[in-house]
């Protein structure tokens, strides 16, 4: 069944997918995505205070989907032929997984300079799911 997620879940939770959401460590300061569990600067469990990051960051790893992707994202892979996927490191230094988008997808690279954007995730239930994804900076 992939990530399902249910209707109401997806409604409770939707401020934080239509806005990028960081956690900052009370005792060490750092940076997390998504801001729960245990801090991975001081390995610490906190309550995070929440951060809302300019959303600009650089491509840490990357992988291309052209087949087995997860259910809900099947419709997307068909109208896309492929979808990019990848481990962004925010400037704040949260590491943030994430679709690259508005681009062919064999041409997101490490290194590459990359901004969020909200999009349309998938639909699942009658519902339109969006989220935040990011988008390449043309410097």
């Amino acid at each position: 069944m992939g990530a399902y997620t249910s209707v109401p879940t997806w409604w409770r939770n939707s401020d934080s997918r239509y806005r990028l959401v960081i956690g900052e460590c009370p005792e060490c300061g750092t940076m997390k995505f998504p801001p729960t569990g245990a801090c991975v600067g001081c390995a610490e469990r906190v309550n995070y205070e929440e951060v809302e990051p300019d959303g600009n960051g650089t491509v840490l790893a990357t992988t291309i989907i052209e087949s087995g992707a997860p259910p809900e994202f099947v419709q997307l892979l068909e109208s896309e032929d492929a979808i990019a996927v990848a481990v962004v490191e925010l400037d704040e230094g949260a590491r943030v997984p994430a679709m690259v988008t508005d681009c062919d997808p064999h041409d997101v690279k490490r290194g590459d300079r990359v901004t969020s954007v909200v999009r349309k995730m998938y639909k699942q239930e009658g519902v339109v799911r969006y989220g935040t994804k990011f988008r390449p900076v043309n410097e």
